[in-house]
């Protein structure tokens, strides 16, 4: 009866520990010009190797830049940029970052952990990105761009921050420990329940992609929120909603087109100035050239 005691309480113990989360740290792997990071009242000079705790925030100056990795997952943060490590949090089955644009950009490439989920967001004072193994952008004026796999994108008023897991699972285990104290009966429910939690949903599904769900790439997905894909942006307007990523490409090809427009006007202006100046040699009327341009956007299956 001791031994079962004791075994139980041990289980109990090792997942208590194992399960709680912790506060971590990313590291500087890359310093160009003038880069700092505000601790307490001061703002203190980064260099390689050096270490950004959560709640701190990193600036950059004029033609500078920092990279900094998490779990291996890259934060760069370009010129005159200050971003916020608001949440670092780690636990043996989840990786929870997240990041607050409050000037520039910061562009994520983050790295998919097998038997892990990943919960990692990058925000502003307009709108969220709640990302699945992708590579991302997300300016301070509300823009987003998509490089590599997809990001839920959605106003900022609609934002929750991250819960403190760690508390929560940890006063779950310590109810466990409880409950398994004296039979050996529940120690084989403890044991199987680690499993579950391993070999179940909570492990993070690999990279997104434009035909993912919202709420597959994150719980926290509200009403309205727009998948953004590979290859395509997102922009918050004034109602507080993302823009569809396929009307944006649309507009980007409308753009394209009055720029060529333009640019063949002004090729027939010119074209027709000379020839009333007397610039022909012939006398004839000058020919306009005509040709062929080719926009090609590809939309993801």
């Amino acid at each position: 009866m001791k031994r079962f005691i004791s075994k139980g309480l041990l289980i109990a113990l090792l997942l208590v520990i194992g399960g709680s989360a912790f506060a971590a740290s990313a590291k500087v792997t890359y310093v160009k010009g003038k880069v700092e990071v505000s601790r307490g009242d001061a703002w203190v000079a980064l260099k390689v190797g050096d270490e950004v705790k959560e709640s701190e925030t990193v600036s950059t100056g004029f033609q500078s830049e920092a990279r900094l990795n998490y779990n291996g997952s890259v934060m760069a943060v370009p010129a005159l940029s200050r971003v916020t490590l608001e949440t670092l949090r780690s636990t043996s089955s989840k990786e929870t970052v997240s990041l607050k644009v409050d000037t520039g950009a910061v562009r994520s490439k983050v790295t998919h952990t097998s038997g892990k989920k990943i919960e990692y967001e990058a925000r502003t004072s307009v709108g969220v990105a709640s990302v699945r193994g992708t590579d991302f952008v997300v300016y301070s004026d509300g823009t987003a761009e998509v490089y590599e796999g997809a990001i839920v994108y959605y106003d900022a008023n609609d934002y929750v921050p991250p819960k403190d897991t760690g508390s929560e699972e940890g006063e779950g285990e310590e109810e466990g420990e409880e409950e398994g104290e004296g039979t050996e009966e529940t120690e084989g429910t403890d044991e199987a329940g680690a499993e579950g939690e391993t070999e179940g949903s909570g492990q993070d599904q690999g990279p997104a992609n434009a035909t993912t769900s919202a709420d597959e790439i994150t719980s926290n997905s509200p009403k309205g929120a727009k998948v953004i894909g590979a290859g395509q942006s997102s922009q918050i307007n004034e109602d507080g909603e993302a823009s569809d990523p396929f009307d944006e490409a649309k507009n980007r090809n409308q753009k394209a087109k009055n720029s060529v427009g333009s640019a063949s006007d002004k090729d027939g202006q010119s074209s027709g100035a000379t020839a009333a100046n007397g610039g022909s040699s012939s006398g004839s009327q000058s020919t306009p050239q005509t040709g062929t341009i080719e926009i090609k956007i590809t939309f993801p299956q």
